[in-house]
C-alpha cells in the first residue's frame, strides 16, 4: 500500500522522462511501476515559483473496464530511409519485455475523455537501443501512488 494517491485532477504530476521497469494487469486495472518515480510540481495560488518535486518508487494504476484497454503500438526503422512500420503488440508482450530487462520511458501525454494517450521509447540493452512506441489505455480513473515525496531547493 503507498502512503500517498493522487488523481492528478489538477495535472500538477507528469511522467515526462520517466522510465517504467514494470507492468502489471489484472482484473480491471493496468500499472506501471517507476523505480526513479515520477515528477510533481506544486504551485502557489498566483501560479509563480512553481517547486519540482519528485517521488520515490511509485506506480500510476489506470482502472479499466475492458481486457482490450490497451492498445500498443512499437515503431521499427526499415531498410528504405524515412520509412516505418508499425508493429501491434500485446500487454504481455510488453509485460515480459520489461520483465527481461527493457525500460520503458514516457514523454508526452495527450488526456481525452476517458482516454490516455502515450508517446513513449522502448530502450534495449543492444541494437537498436530504442524504438518508438505508442501507448492508447481506455481508463476512467487513474492514481499516481508513492510513498515520499522530495522537493528541490
Amino acid at each position: 500500500m503507498y502512503r500517498y494517491s493522487d488523481n492528478n485532477k489538477n495535472n500538477d504530476i507528469s511522467l515526462h522522462d520517466c522510465r517504467a521497469k514494470k507492468m502489471v494487469s489484472g482484473d480491471g486495472y493496468i500499472s506501471f511501476v517507476f523505480d526513479d518515480g515520477f515528477y510533481v510540481t506544486e504551485t502557489n495560488e498566483n501560479n509563480y515559483n512553481k517547486k519540482l518535486s519528485y517521488t520515490d518508487k511509485s506506480e500510476v494504476v489506470f482502472r479499466t473496464r475492458y481486457d482490450d484497454s490497451i492498445t500498443i503500438y512499437v515503431f521499427s526503422d526499415t531498410e528504405e530511409k524515412g520509412k516505418s512500420v508499425r508493429e501491434q503488440i500485446t500487454q504481455t508482450h510488453l509485460s515480459k519485455m520489461l520483465d527481461n530487462g527493457t525500460e520503458l520511458e514516457f514523454l508526452y501525454e495527450y488526456k481525452g475523455y476517458q482516454s490516455y494517450v502515450f508517446e513513449c521509447w522502448l530502450w534495449f540493452d543492444s541494437e537498436p537501443y530504442h524504438k518508438e512506441c505508442v501507448i492508447i489505455i481506455s481508463s476512467d480513473d487513474v492514481s499516481y501512488n508513492c510513498n515520499s515525496l522530495y522537493t528541490e531547493e
